[in-house]
């Protein structure tokens, strides 16, 4: 009887440990091999070019197609520069709802990036130029960014 009660409580352990271990791996990890540079996410980007600049527009949800310019300082529009050069991204699941558009940015490096960006899910769409389609992609590490895009913003 003794044994029975013992063998019982293990296996009923064991299937509990074994639901939570599901669980746990289940949730969204991301390694290393999930991370994604921004020399990842934009097409034969050179950060180091000349004359880079950096235009941003808010984006009217009321209007279509309607954007409000936002004026930046050439130091704040380098200081995003360097900031998005140094961030980390990550796939957007195509099971997701996507990326909203509050934000239209246009990144003239080496070539011009234009990027919608998300504030709320600090997420990214990065418009293919050549093809009119676009990408997704969500900041692992975008603090930086958009705290500089923030401030620029409330100015």
């Amino acid at each position: 009887m003794k044994n029975k009660k013992t063998i019982l409580i293990t296996i009923f352990s064991v299937i509990i440990v074994g639901i939570g271990v599901y669980f746990l791996s289940s949730q969204t990890t991301y390694s290393d091999s999930d991370t994604l540079s921004s020399e990842d996410i934009l097409v034969d980007v050179d950060f180091s070019a000349e004359g880079t600049t950096v235009e941003l527009h808010k984006v009217d949800p009321n209007v279509d197609g309607s954007l409000a310019p936002i004026e930046l300082t050439e130091k704040t529009q380098q200081e995003l520069i360097k900031a998005f050069e140094k961030s980390k991204f990550k796939n957007v699941d195509s099971n997701s709802t996507g990326v909203a558009n509050d934000y239209h940015m246009k990144m003239t490096l080496n070539r011009g990036y234009v990027i919608y960006l998300d504030i709320d899910k600090k997420g990214i769409s990065v418009e293919n130029t050549s093809d009119t389609s676009s990408k997704k992609y969500l900041f692992k590490d975008g603090k930086e960014f958009f705290s500089i895009l923030e401030k620029a913003v409330s100015e």
